[in-house]
């Protein structure tokens, strides 16, 4: 009998909960039932359930509802003449009034009133994602720390494009090689390797979305890798680990902005969120890699009785 190691058995869950959420993302507008979509993955459907939530930071029907409700969002404020009626349709309701129903409770007004007001809707944490709102009914994922980091600067290039979730998929792209020729400057990146993101993917298959990728500074260097430097400014950071195979990375931002900012004491300040590599790029037999993912954060104010 084969006995896999527990990463590995934690990265074949999330390629089936990766390939479920593709085919959630290609039958939107379909009827989807949780027993189709488990099948698809090859998982029981009360096995689906469980780790689709634990990976997901929602469960399968809040993922279902919460993304049909921001294409259907979207669609509205961008065409404000749409039919209300086939707008519900296309996007996998069944009835106006079903359609009308969710999309109150999801962002406290009609559907109606974000075609008049669009500034008047509830909005979700992610601000590339403003329409992409989650409160996830139990809390599955927690901080390693929050911490405060001083100002430091980025050497980057730059990516972009999302295929079936992670950033650099282009058969043309290695970026673990270009990581390491970064590591062979002299001086090397003194903080960590890491990658930044300047706005949020829109979907899992989002080829406008844009990635830098590079090193962390305590100060500038010159350096032939690339001539484009940015400066992140002291501020407190949300810190999440995520291990195991960087394909599945977005899964664990997912559960961060759908699961953990929905339950949090804190507010996502106006900087980029950057992802810190801890396992050496040139270790690439690493089974168990590890990313450190920081949230530019502040503490919300606080409600007065």
């Amino acid at each position: 009998m084969c006995h896999l190691a527990p990463m590995e058995t934690t990265d074949r869950n999330r390629a089936k909960i990766a390939e479920a959420a593709q085919y959630i993302e290609r039958n939107l507008a379909d009827p989807l039932r949780a027993s189709d979509i488990a099948k698809h993955a090859n998982l029981s459907v009360y096995h689906f359930q469980r780790l689709f939530s634990a990976h997901m930071g929602e469960t399968v029907n809040q993922y279902i509802s919460s993304r049909r409700l921001e294409s259907a969002a979207k669609k509205l404020a961008h065409t404000p003449n749409i039919d209300l009626l086939q707008l519900g349709l296309d996007s996998g309701f069944q009835t106006h009034s079903a359609f009308s129903k969710a999309f109150r409770i999801k962002f406290g007004v009609a559907p109606s009133t974000l075609r008049k007001a669009p500034g008047a809707v509830r909005e979700g944490a992610d601000q590339g994602r403003r329409l992409l709102v989650s409160a996830p009914r139990s809390k599955f994922l927690e901080t390693i720390e929050v911490v405060t980091l001083a100002r430091f600067h980025f050497q980057f290039r730059t990516s972009s494009g999302t295929s079936d979730g992670p950033f650099f998929q282009q058969n043309d792209q290695d970026i673990g090689e270009q990581f390491a020729a970064l590591l062979d400057e002299k001086p090397a990146p003194d903080l960590f390797l890491m990658s930044c993101f300047p706005d949020s993917p829109q979907n899992l298959n989002d080829w406008s979305a844009p990635v830098w990728f590079g090193g962390g500074f305590s100060e500038p260097t010159q350096s032939d890798w690339s001539k484009d430097w940015y400066r992140f400014e002291a501020g407190e950071w949300a810190v999440f680990e995520h291990r195991g195979d960087h394909r599945f990375l977005y899964q664990t931002w997912n559960l961060i902005y759908r699961n953990w900012f929905a339950q949090s004491d804190y507010l996502l300040r106006d900087a980029f969120p950057f992802e810190a590599y801890m396992t050496p790029a040139k270790d690439k037999g690493s089974s168990q890699p590890l990313t450190k993912i920081y949230i530019p954060v502040k503490r919300a104010p606080v409600k007065r009785a």
